[in-house]
């Protein structure tokens, strides 16, 4: 299994050594579709597993079905002579294993950083560092991205 801080499985192997991919398809579906999760093995085999190995497929599945994600967010903004620290409970689409962590914090936790329009114009840091998450997205507690403006 994955453990905290560490990227969780994309792939993993049956018994002899086929390789399986778990995916999840949310575009190109019929309105009012639901998402398909495919286990696909690249040699058609019936799928044998160590009880190592089936955890790992366990938890593919797992966060390839989940949709969205609560996450408990720290975000700290820095501008001269001031910081402000707050802390969010966010529902946020759930990361795919082949996302790349970092642009998945961009792309959906960033928005929550910044004190308002007073301060548009003003030089600050920002930073949002994941302070929880589901047991299936612990790999994501402690990651943080910032930037600078």
């Amino acid at each position: 299994m994955s453990t905290p801080h560490t990227s969780p499985a994309t792939t993993t192997a049956t018994r002899s050594g086929a390789r399986v991919v778990v995916t999840r398809t949310d575009v190109g579906l019929i309105a009012g579709a639901e998402p398909i999760v495919a286990v696909m093995a690249d040699d058609g085999e019936v799928m044998a597993f160590t009880p190592t190995t089936a955890l790992d497929l366990a938890g593919m599945l797992t966060r390839a079905a989940t949709g969205e994600i609560a996450v408990q967010i720290k975000v700290t903004n820095s501008y001269p002579g001031e910081s402000f620290e707050h802390v969010y409970d966010v529902v946020a689409p759930a990361p795919r294993d082949n996302d790349y962590a970092t642009d998945w914090m961009y792309d959906n936790l960033y928005e929550h950083t910044g004190e308002g329009p007073e301060y548009a114009n003003t030089p600050a840091a920002y930073e949002v560092e994941i302070l929880s998450a589901p047991s299936e997205f612990a790999h994501l507690v402690g990651l943080k991205v910032d930037s600078y403006g």
